[in-house]
C-alpha cells in the first residue's frame, strides 16, 4: 500500500470508507476530507467570524481523512467520530494529531478521535507515551481485509454511541452517580 504525499494510507481508508457507509444508516453519513473547527472567534463587533455550519479550512478548521456526521437537519450536521489514516506512525504524528483531536474537541466536546495505522501489527509504545486525548487507535496490518472490516464495524458502533453519551453529559441531559474512564487493550474484536 503506498501511502499519499501526506502519508496517509487511501487503499485502507477507502476500505474503511466502503465498511461506514455498510455500518451508518440515516441519519449517519460519512465525508472525506471535512473541516471541523479548531477555533470560535469573535471579532471587536462581538460577530462571530466564521460559520459554524459550513467550516472551511484554513479560517479556523482543519481537515480530517474520514468524518462521521449526524444529519441534524439540511444544514446541520454534527461531527461523531474522525478516522484519520497512516502507513506507519511516528512520535511526530502521535502529538499532532493528538494536539488536532484537543483542539478539535474543544468546540465539538462529544467528538471521537482515531487513527488507523496501515503497516503496524501491533500499536507502537510511543502511542501510549505520547497519546493525550487521541480515543482509539487500530494497528490494521495484522488483519486481513474482511476482518478489518468486522473490527472497524465494531470500533464505528461504539464510537458513535460513545459520542452520543458525551453530547447528553456535554448539554446536561445525562446524570450519573459513577463515571469510570476505562482503558481497553484488545487482540482482537473476539475478546470483546
Amino acid at each position: 500500500m503506498q501511502p499519499d504525499a501526506a502519508g496517509a494510507a487511501p487503499n485502507l481508508g477507502a476500505t474503511f470508507w466502503r465498511c461506514a457507509e455498510a455500518v451508518l444508516t440515516p441519519p449517519l453519513i460519512i465525508r472525506r476530507g471535512a473541516a471541523l473547527l479548531y477555533q470560535v472567534t469573535v471579532n471587536n463587533n462581538l460577530q462571530v467570524t466564521i460559520d459554524p455550519r459550513h467550516p472551511a479550512r484554513g479560517k479556523s478548521a482543519f481537515q480530517t481523512d474520514l468524518c462521521i456526521f449526524e444529519q441534524r437537519a439540511a444544514d446541520i450536521a454534527i461531527p461523531r467520530v474522525v478516522l484519520e489514516f497512516k502507513t506507519k506512525i511516528t512520535t511526530h504524528d502521535i502529538l499532532t494529531y493528538s494536539a488536532k483531536a484537543r483542539k478539535h474537541k474543544q468546540i465539538y466536546p462529544y467528538l471521537r478521535y482515531g487513527i488507523i495505522i496501515a503497516n503496524e501489527k501491533n500499536i507502537p509504545s510511543r502511542f501510549f507515551l505520547h497519546n493525550e486525548v487521541l480515543d482509539f487507535c487500530v494497528a490494521a496490518a495484522s488483519y486481513k481485509a474482511d476482518r478489518v472490516r468486522e473490527i472497524m464495524s465494531y470500533i464505528i458502533r461504539e464510537e458513535v454511541a460513545t459520542s452520543r453519551l458525551l453530547e447528553q453529559i456535554a448539554f446536561e441531559k445525562a446524570s450519573a452517580h459513577i463515571f469510570r474512564n476505562v482503558i481497553r487493550l484488545e487482540k482482537d474484536i473476539d475478546t470483546l
